[in-house]
């Protein structure tokens, strides 16, 4: 209090004492006005009837109970109905285009392997459409291929005495193209004299299967039946139909494939007379029957050819005392 007694006296002395009560006044004022409450409600609300629309106003509906009737223009129309069918002369107008654009297009698609254009007719007229271009052929290389004798006649049982056995035999060649021999003379040497790995031996008895010599080196792979067996083959049984591959074996193991051959038929040729056909059995080639003279081969020994029967005896049926 002595702060402001002292302030109250230094105004009183400078003649500002009506300054420090106005103070004073503003001191005491103030707190109370602002304790007072503001009033809330500063807008009246205007009485009677609003001066203004809230919204649009909504059309009055009107119901109807009773139901109402429509007259419609025209002809009425069936759905179920079958549908118009066109005129005999509408058809055949219709037909005749048909076929007429189908022949054209036909025509044009069989021209796209060419080099020409494609067109197709539509509605009486042309339109060209842009050239189909062309693939270029080639041909294939040539493969070996196993020849495949067609439905061999049966062979004979057996020979009356003017008759002897009649084999024809087929064999691919290097470039692939099949060679015919026919006949096949006994003893002869496959593929060739400088490449012996078969020799014809004969007609097996029975008239059902020609009996090869396989020389060493040689592999065969194929329907035939060997003997002793399949690794050991000596000699080689093979019917009519069935074929057979020919390799050669290298020192190393490997074989190489040379050939493909198979027999097309067994048959039995008709001679004049008895001496003719005892010609004709014991005929044989030269250096076939060199080459079977020097063969190594133990299975020979149950094979023998017989002349007077024209074909090779199998010794392992024979029995011993009947």
């Amino acid at each position: 209090m002595t702060v402001v007694r002292n302030m109250f006296k230094e105004l009183v002395e400078r003649k500002l004492w009506p300054v420090a009560v106005l103070l004073i006044v503003a001191l005491v004022a103030v707190p109370v006005l602002l304790t007072k409450k503001a009033p809330t409600d500063l807008v009246t609300p205007p009485t009677g009837p609003l001066p203004y629309s809230s919204g649009t106003a909504l059309p009055a509906i009107a119901v109807k109970s009773t139901p109402g009737n429509t007259k419609l223009a025209g002809n009425g129309h069936n759905p179920f109905a079958p549908q118009h069918v066109a005129t005999t002369s509408t058809t055949t107008t219709a037909t005749t285009a048909s076929a007429s654009t189908t022949a054209s297009t036909t025509a044009s698609t069989g021209a796209i392997g060419g080099s020409g254009t494609v067109s197709t007719n539509v509605g009486g007229g042309t339109t060209p459409s842009a050239p189909a271009p062309s693939t270029p052929v080639t041909s294939p290389a040539p493969t070996p291929t196993a020849p495949a004798p067609s439905s061999p006649k049966p062979a004979p049982t057996g020979l009356t005495a003017t008759q002897s056995y009649h084999v024809s035999l087929a064999l691919t060649n290097a470039d692939g193209s099949l060679n015919t021999i026919d006949p096949l003379e006994r003893l002869s040497i496959l593929p060739g004299k400088q490449q012996p790995m078969l020799l014809e031996l004969g007609v097996l008895q029975g008239g059902n299967r020609v009996l090869f010599v396989v020389e060493p080196g040689t592999v065969v792979s194929g329907a035939g039946a060997c003997t002793p067996g399949p690794i050991d083959c000596e000699i080689l049984s093979l019917a009519p139909g069935q074929t057979e591959g020919l390799s050669k074996q290298s020192s190393t193991g490997s074989s190489t494939p040379v050939a493909l051959f198979s027999v097309n038929s067994i048959t039995a040729a008709q001679h004049p007379s008895v001496e003719a056909a005892n010609k004709a059995r014991q005929t044989a080639s030269n250096v076939g029957r060199e080459l079977l003279a020097n063969t190594p081969l133990s299975a020979l020994t149950l094979f023998q050819y017989d002349p007077s029967v024209g074909a090779v005896v199998d010794l392992r049926n024979l029995t011993v005392g009947g």
